[in-house]
């Protein structure tokens, strides 16, 4: 017993806080105050605070913090009072507390050298709302320790409120090397792999991490309750908050987020009791209303984001965050001067956010003196200036003639003008849908505001990009921003192949993996498949599958089917009712019928080699393996997954293990074909290879890996047979094409090169090269009938390329057609550059067309 004793007990109550007994550790923490002195008694009421607010229980934990910050130097009791009082929002009562700390600073009192106190010195100033003086704290507390754990959590916390993820994670790069089995560590890694791309597997497996340290922890159970919002899987929601709350009933985060699954659910009384109950843990808590927006832009409820923002600002007219929000929102319905009015009170009050600060400077540095507004009579264009003479001509008739279609199938007019907005730039484009830097699509649609990448921008066929975008306005404003995201975008993906059939998506083996495999979600939960794809192949296959079902609604119910489903939806119905009402079958039959249907039609595929391994899964294999170690089939699956999870050795000794128990096993020899010709030895590939091929083991793989490591070694007319062979085996594959093509101009082959260009243009619309090397050898044999059927690719993908406007030009002159021979020459000429050359070929062109009759 006395003070050793003490000790002990403060020691044992760490260690049962950080894994998740939080009343044991606040009992240890009484015991240990019970037998310390007048310090130690001070960490003990301090750590029993910290159990107790873990727990919920506010006001004991505030009493306890108080006593202990009856001592000067009780900085740590200081900073958790202040959070504890602003977390029940009272805030008069938490600032002097907090200014306490911030004068102990700058009376140097806390010195630079002083980690710990300048610890809690960047949380009292982050909690005044001074994130630059909290910055510098936790920027000197971690030059004075930066393995203390907590200086990273706080600063990465720090970050991430003002949307900056990259400096966030290299926090958590120090956090882990500090503290690798801090369950806090994992939630902070599980935000961050959110912030920056919403991984959701890596985030969910930081969560399992965390809750295998302590079991109890709130944040995980709500980070997990987050990610099934996003799939729209209430019920999984709904059960991991009420995992949190039966630990900490108190805890606001996971309050808010019961209010986002009753918002979701179109539950609006569920909704306002969710509310209340937050309200109730603290009045003043304008947050929560920013938790519902976040989860709301998932499903496009841009005009209910900007409600959000509203009743967020009547509860505090000061949040900077949620006038940051409803500034966004306001800037995606199309009400710019409101939307800047709103950021710029924003950023005077918080000039740290990097979507606003980026917003800003991109309307007052880009947009505003470099882009002009175009207007039509239902769509407005607006393009940067120096490409408003070339793109208006082009794009505005396409997207009025494109808005009548859809009007009139629809049987539905969208609330118009509908703003269609080209940036020449991908960084602008992006800061301009999400306030941050490279957002990685090529388009978004905000309802009735669409943004885009300008062919000056990207490779890009502009055309498929905003067909695609301008069929969103119409699911989007049709269901009142209810409807799913596999259904809109299966549907716009539709909408492309219906108006220009190279606009097609087909990825038919891919597809074909994901049926047979299992991995591809059932109907009821498709929006899954775009919201946990592991890879960009996975998330190409969620939207081909998306577009695939679309297709077959179409067919098997009519078009007339699909406004009854979007009308259904905007009366807030949950998508298995929306089915059974519209459709008259079930949500699990219409998946069934429509897996048949793929099934069958990609039947096929069946009989190729391939393997789809899934890292996410390797636990479970290993497992498996274990148990069955003489089954070479799984040995080599597993073989094939390690290496997909970056196991090299690991993953190479499992295959040649499930060689030795099987010389034949298929997938091993596969698999150890493309490791050895990634490392060079394509001798050893194509003995892999060989070895398939006898014991008829053939697919597009297996064709690819022989047609590569044939060339390798110089083996052409082999290479040439084995993509010949691809190209039967998988006709919608584009790769095989691509070699195709390659191997033709190396040997001079026009004709197999012109014969492969024009497969690859068919399959690909976005490959601007391939267009226009297809465009030089038909006019390099007068092909022009060929040629100008190609006219359009040409607009829509290759605007500026004033060499292919000059062919098309020809070709029409030569065909008598003037129309189109009068629009390419135009356009060769305003893109002519500085090419005398080329502007003097399309005035040329330009009075021959002039002078042509008009049919």
């Amino acid at each position: 017993e006395g003070p050793l004793a003490a000790r002990a007990r403060l020691g044992l109550a760490r260690v049962q806080l950080a894994t998740g007994r939080y009343d044991e550790a606040a009992t240890l923490a009484r015991e240990a105050g019970a037998l310390a002195g007048a310090t130690e008694r001070g960490l003990a009421s301090t750590l029993e605070g910290e159990a107790l607010l873990l727990r919920g229980r506010i006001d004991p934990a505030i009493a306890l913090f108080r006593e202990a910050a009856r001592d000067p130097r009780a900085f740590r009791a200081r900073a958790l009072l202040g959070r504890a009082l602003l977390r029940v929002g009272r805030r008069a009562e938490a600032r002097p507390v907090l200014m306490e700390l911030v004068r102990a600073y700058n009376d140097d009192v806390i010195g630079p050298r002083d980690a710990e106190g300048l610890l809690y010195v960047g949380m009292a100033a982050a909690m005044l709302g001074s994130p630059h003086d909290a910055n510098d704290a936790f920027t000197q507390s971690s030059r004075a320790d930066r393995r203390r754990v907590e200086t990273q959590l706080e600063w990465a916390s720090l970050y991430l409120s003002h949307y900056d993820a990259g400096h966030a994670e290299e926090c958590l790069r120090d956090a882990i090397a500090a503290g690798p089995n801090d369950a806090r560590v994992h939630v902070l890694a599980a935000r961050v792999a959110l912030a920056q791309g919403f991984d959701f597997d890596r985030a969910l497996a930081e969560t399992d991490a965390a809750l295998a340290i302590d079991p109890a922890t709130p944040a995980a159970r709500s980070i997990r309750a987050s990610i099934a919002l996003r799939s729209l899987d209430l019920v999984g929601a709904d059960a991991e908050l009420a995992l949190a709350l039966a630990t900490d009933p108190n805890d606001l985060e996971a309050l808010s987020l019961r209010a986002a699954a009753r918002f979701l659910a179109d539950d609006r009384r569920g909704f306002e009791r969710a509310v209340r109950a937050a309200l109730a843990v603290n009045p003043t808590y304008s947050e929560l209303y920013t938790v519902v927006a976040e989860h709301a832009d998932w499903e496009h409820r841009y005009p209910d984001i900007v409600r959000l923002a509203e009743a967020a600002l009547t509860l505090d007219p000061s949040d900077a965050r949620a006038m940051a929000t409803r500034g966004m929102n306001l800037l995606r319905l199309g009400r710019e001067e409101d939307g800047i009015a709103q950021l710029r009170a924003a950023f005077r009050r918080d000039r740290f956010n990097v979507r606003v600060f980026n917003t800003l400077n991109l309307w007052d540095d880009v947009i505003t003196p470099h882009y002009e507004w175009v207007e039509g009579r239902s769509v407005r264009l607006r393009v940067h200036r120096d490409e408003r003479a070339l793109l208006a001509p082009l794009a505005l008739p396409h997207l009025e003639a494109t808005f009548a279609d859809m009007r009139r199938r629809y049987g539905f007019t969208p609330e118009t003008p509908v703003h269609v907005e080209l940036f020449a730039s991908p960084q602008h484009f992006s800061v301009r849908t999400e306030g941050l830097p490279n957002l990685g699509v090529q388009g978004v649609c905000f309802g009735r505001v669409l943004t885009a990448l300008s062919p000056r921008a990207a490779e890009v066929d502009w055309g498929e990009v905003t067909t695609h975008e301008l069929a969103h306005v119409f699911h989007i404003q049709l269901s009142r921003n209810h409807v799913p995201r596999w259904f809109t975008e299966g549907l716009a993906e539709y909408e492309a192949s219906r108006a220009r059939p190279e606009w097609r998506r087909e990825i038919d083996p891919a597809l074909a993996r994901a049926l047979s495999s299992g991995t591809l979600p059932p109907l009821a939960r498709m929006n899954e498949a775009f919201t946990h794809a592991r890879d960009a192949e996975a998330v190409m296959t969620a939207y081909y599958a998306s577009a695939r079902l679309a297709a077959y609604l179409v067919d098997r119910f009519g078009f007339a089917a699909i406004p009854r489903m979007l009308r259904a939806w905007g009366e807030g119905r949950p998508s298995a009712d929306v089915v059974r009402r519209a459709l008259r079958v079930s949500i699990e039959a219409l998946d069934h019928d429509w897996r048949a249907a793929e099934e069958a039609r990609l039947s096929p595929y069946t009989e190729h080699l391939d393997v789809d391994v899934d890292p996410r899964g390797l636990e479970r294999l290993e497992a498996d393996a274990t148990a069955r170690p003489s089954d070479a089939a799984l040995r080599a699956r597993l073989g094939a997954t390690r290496l997909a999870a970056g196991h090299d050795a690991e993953g190479a000794s499992e295959l040649e293990a499930a060689l030795r128990l099987d010389p034949h096993e298929p997938v091993a020899h596969l698999v150890l074909g493309e490791r050895a010709l990634a490392r060079r030895d394509a001798h050893v590939a194509l003995a892999h290879v060989d070895e398939l091929l006898a014991q008829r083991h053939d697919g597009p793989r297996v064709a690819l890996l022989e047609a590569r490591a044939a060339l390798a070694l110089g083996l052409g007319p082999r290479a040439r047979a084995a993509l010949e062979r691809a190209t039967r085996l998988s006709p919608s594959d584009v790769v095989p094409w691509r070699g195709l093509a390659s191997m033709a101009e190396e040997d001079g082959d026009a004709t197999r090169r012109e014969a492969a260009l024009a497969r690859i243009v068919a399959l690909d619309q976005h490959d601007r090269r391939s267009l226009t090397a297809l465009v030089e050898l038909l006019a390099a044999r007068r092909a022009f009938p060929e040629l100008l059927a190609l006219a359009p690719r040409v607009r829509f993908l290759d605007p500026y390329g004033a060499r292919s406007a000059l062919r098309i030009a020809e070709a029409a002159v030569e065909l008598g057609e003037r129309p189109a021979a009068v629009e390419a020459a135009d356009r060769a000429l305003l893109v002519a550059g500085t090419s005398a050359e080329a502007a003097e070929a399309a005035r040329a062109l330009r009075e021959r067309a002039g002078r042509l009759a008009t049919r």
